[in-house]
C-alpha cells in the first residue's frame, strides 16, 4: 500500500492508495487513426478520440500482477485497441477519415506524466492476436522525446496500399500505482508524398489516462471544501472514507459512497474537516 501526504495551512491531508482486485473487462474499446481529410498533406487525428482521450476522463485500466520476467507490475490494457482506418472493402472499407493508400501510420509516445519514478511499458504481440508476453521498450515519467513508435498499419508502406491496421493482444504495463497520462502522436512514416516525404502530416498531441490499481489521482483543498479525483471502474462501487488518526487506534468512517464506476476520473467536494488533521482513503468493491 502507497501513501501521499498533502499538507496546508488549516489541515493535513493523507490520501491512502490500495490495490485494487483484478476485475474481468467486458467492455472492449477501439481507438481510430485516420487523416482529416483525403488530401496530401492533410492532418493525421484520432477520429473516435474525443471518447477516449483525457479529456474525456476515460480510463484503461491496469491490474496488479506478479511477472515471472519483471515481479510485481500493474499490467493490461485489453480494454483499448489502437487501429488505423481501412480503405479497401478487403479490410472492411472504406471507413470515414481513412488515411491516402500509400500511407503507414504508427503511433508515438510523445509525453509521459505520472507518479515520480514510474515508468510505461508496450508489450507488442507477436502475431497480432495472442497477448504480448514481453516488454518491447519502457518510457518514463517525464520523457518528451516523442520516441518509440508502434505500427498501426499493417502494409508495407508502399504505393497505394491499404494504411489499415487492427492489431490485438498489445499491452501497456507499468511499476508503479497511480494515473499515467500519456500524450501519443500519429506519423505517417512511408514516402509516397512529395519528393520521397509522407502523404500525411503528423497529428497533434493526444492524451490518454491510464489507472494502474485503486488510487486518488489528486486532491485539491479550497477555502471551505476538499476536492478528490480518482479513476473509476464500471462493475466496482467505490467509498471515500477518512480518519483522524493513522496507524494504531484508527477508525475509518465513510464520507460518500457507493459512486458507481464507469471507466472514468471522476471529482467529488467535501467539506473541510473540523480538526487539525484528516487522512483520506479510497475503498473499493
Amino acid at each position: 500500500m502507497r501513501q501521499q501526504l498533502f499538507s496546508s495551512s488549516a489541515a493535513t491531508f493523507l490520501v491512502v492508495f490500495g490495490m485494487g482486485i483484478p476485475f474481468a473487462h467486458a467492455r472492449h474499446v477501439h481507438v481510430t487513426a485516420g487523416a482529416t481529410a483525403p488530401s496530401v498533406g492533410s492532418k493525421l487525428f484520432f477520429v473516435n478520440g474525443g471518447s477516449y482521450n483525457a479529456d474525456s476522463g476515460y480510463l484503461t485500466h491496469l491490474q496488479p500482477i506478479h511477472s515471472a520476467l519483471y515481479g510485481d507490475i500493474y499490467y493490461g490494457g485489453a480494454d483499448i485497441t489502437f487501429t488505423s482506418a481501412a480503405l479497401t472493402p478487403d479490410n472492411g472499407g472504406p471507413e470515414p477519415f481513412a488515411a491516402l493508400p500509400g500511407s503507414h501510420l504508427v503511433m508515438v509516445f510523445d509525453s509521459v506524466v505520472g507518479p515520480n519514478g514510474g515508468e510505461i511499458a508496450f508489450w507488442d504481440s507477436f502475431d497480432g492476436f495472442f497477448d504480448a508476453t514481453e516488454i518491447t521498450f519502457t518510457v518514463p515519467v517525464g520523457a518528451k522525446d516523442g520516441a518509440n513508435p508502434f505500427s498501426l498499419s499493417e502494409n508495407d508502406g508502399s504505393e497505394g496500399s491499404d494504411p489499415y491496421g487492427h492489431i490485438h493482444g498489445r499491452k501497456f504495463s507499468v511499476n508503479l500505482p497511480g494515473l499515467y497520462t500519456v500524450g501519443f502522436r500519429l506519423i505517417d512514416t512511408a514516402h509516397n508524398g512529395p519528393g520521397g516525404g509522407p502523404l500525411h502530416s503528423r497529428s497533434d498531441l493526444a492524451w490518454f489516462n491510464f489507472q494502474a490499481g485503486t488510487t486518488i489521482a489528486d486532491i485539491t483543498r479550497f477555502e471551505e471544501t476538499v476536492v478528490l479525483k480518482f479513476g473509476t471502474e464500471t462493475g466496482k462501487s467505490f467509498y471515500i472514507e477518512t480518519s483522524e488518526l493513522i496507524g494504531n487506534g484508527n477508525q475509518w468512517r465513510s464520507v460518500w459512497g457507493p459512486i458507481d464506476g464507469n471507466d472514468r476520473l471522476q471529482t467529488i467536494e467535501l467539506p473541510i474537516p473540523s480538526g487539525p488533521t484528516a487522512f483520506y482513503r479510497l475503498r473499493v468493491e
